[in-house]
């Protein structure tokens, strides 16, 4: 397993960089474009980042395999097939965690900037920041989980073409879960309030956090199945 993830690890070094400057392209364009908005537009751009990370290290693995022959290499590797898929999944979870404590230091340090739009620079600000910027990471990561078979099982360009199906109905769903005439989202948005309570949002982003972690367990198992059966 840790030849494995050293081998994962070795491949996101040579992405770090494209994905990284991207990344704070994006964080300072929102950031800048929603610092008047109070607490929530200071949010924006750590969220953002933290919630395209792990698609773009997925894509971008699977891009690697496919470019270069790796996947079929790796197959002749002495790695367990197992060994492989977990060192993937650990190494897309370490990735977007970097990323968004990234996201969340640079808006820390964007904060006192801006103070003069009469943003706070508090412990409760920076609190629910991070907060944003995990939970936004958490339910990237849920999609990403939700994708990732299709990328061992049908390679990268058709997993390509299946996920933007799949991304595009999750996020009709989302809509749709979101929406005001939805009991649940009425429900949430009422227990966060308008001003929510730090053990409030504390509890929902472990929540959130759960769920990523038993749909991590269920997607790794079948990746682990898919990949098994491939011949390579």
């Amino acid at each position: 397993m840790k030849r494995a993830f050293m081998s994962e690890l070795a491949i996101v070094r040579t992405l770090v960089p494209s994905i990284a400057g991207v990344g704070l392209f994006i964080f300072v364009v929102l950031t800048l474009a929603n610092a008047s908005d109070g607490d929530s537009g200071m949010s924006a751009g750590a969220c953002a980042v933290s919630a395209m990370s792990p698609i773009m290290v997925m894509s971008s693995l699977a891009g690697f395999d496919n470019q270069n022959g790796w996947e079929r290499y790796r197959a002749t590797l002495p790695l367990s097939r197992k060994d492989i898929i977990c060192a993937r999944y650990l190494s897309i979870i370490v990735f977007s965690a970097v990323m968004a404590c990234a996201a969340v230091l640079l808006n820390i340090i964007a904060l006192p900037i801006l103070n003069n739009t009469g943003i706070p620079s508090t412990g409760q600000t920076i609190f629910e920041i991070a907060i944003a910027s995990v939970a936004s990471m958490l339910i990237s990561l849920m999609i990403v989980f939700l994708a990732q078979p299709l990328f061992f099982r049908f390679g990268h360009m058709e997993a390509l073409r299946l996920s933007a199906g799949l991304f595009a109905l999750l996020g009709c769903l989302v809509m749709a879960a979101l929406s005001s005439s939805n009991p649940i989202s009425n429900w949430l948005m009422s227990i966060a309030g308008a001003n929510p309570d730090s053990a409030v949002l504390g509890c929902l982003c472990a929540g959130i956090a759960v769920l990523a972690l038993v749909l991590c367990a269920l997607s790794c198992a079948i990746s682990i199945k898919v990949y098994r059966a491939r011949d390579l």
